[in-house]
């Protein structure tokens, strides 16, 4: 690890970090307690966006091996999330703008925050593109590329992700009816 790492990771006391974790910007990166950020994440508040860009992490985040956070239109990540290994969660992106004359900058980086609620599950390989909120409870499965909002309680799946199941019943489980509903249904 490089001298700059360590510093960077100073600004960061409660987070345990995996083996080459790097931070970019921990001036503007804050977490809560008992963050675990595995190896060979890669988190960085941002250059574009006039320094603007953040990351914020709840308490109780883990972020898998192999994550990207890419924080220069912002991330805020809620309580109790986790992330799985290979998910790229960014809040900037290249744009092209094929109108423009040759003489002219094609290629601009669009900035939009990323919310992430409470309670969420994001499995391995899932992509979370900029402008988008998370709601709480929410799950994202494995390989998904959310490019529109999520709400709570909801399962989404599929490149680009769609709603594929709703929590339901007082006990909050993925999948149909609830017991009470079941049995209320009985004769």
């Amino acid at each position: 690890m490089c001298v700059y790492d360590e510093i960077q990771r100073r600004e960061l006391p409660g987070v345990t970090f995996g083996s080459d974790v790097l931070l970019r910007g921990a001036d503007r990166i804050t977490a809560g307690s008992n963050v675990f950020v595995d190896h060979r994440v890669y988190i960085h508040a941002g250059t574009v966006n006039k320094r603007r860009g953040y990351v914020i992490l709840g308490n109780d985040v883990e972020v898998g091996p192999y994550g990207v956070l890419w924080g220069g239109g912002g991330i805020t990540i809620g309580n109790n999330v986790h992330l799985g290994a290979h998910v790229h969660v960014t809040s900037q992106e290249g744009t092209h703008d094929p109108l423009s004359s040759e003489d002219e900058a094609t290629v601009h980086v669009r900035c939009a925050p990323v919310s992430i609620g409470n309670d969420v599950l994001i499995y391995s390989g899932a992509i979370i593109t900029p402008g988008v909120t998370i709601g709480d409870r929410a799950i994202v499965a494995a390989g998904a590329v959310v490019v529109d909002d999520v709400p709570p309680d909801a399962l989404v799946a599929g490149v680009p992700a769609r709603v594929v199941r709703e929590r339901s019943g007082a006990r909050g489980e993925i999948g149909g009816p609830s017991e009470s509903a079941i049995s209320s249904k009985r004769v």
